[in-house]
């Protein structure tokens, strides 16, 4: 899957998405637990502005928004 701004010029794996959200959750230091994590994850696997691992209205990695502690979703769901 691409990013909503590289208009298919980068594609990136479901696995290749996963390390790189590891790589970073990797030196965050305020995130989610797991539960709150994986509350959200469903929210967006149900949501018809997910684009792969990719959310069509802010562009991010949900796998990696969703860790995050503060982050929110960009149209309220979570």
């Amino acid at each position: 899957m691409s990013c909503k701004t590289c208009d298919g010029r980068q594609s990136l794996s479901f696995l290749e998405v996963d390390q790189l959200v590891a790589e970073q959750l990797a030196v965050e230091i305020d995130l989610a637990t797991e539960a709150q994590c994986q509350e959200r994850l469903q929210l967006c696997f149900d949501c018809p502005f997910l684009m792969g691992h990719t959310c069509h209205k802010c562009g991010c990695f949900v796998k990696f928004r969703a860790a995050l502690r503060f982050k929110g979703c960009p149209i309220k769901k979570w």
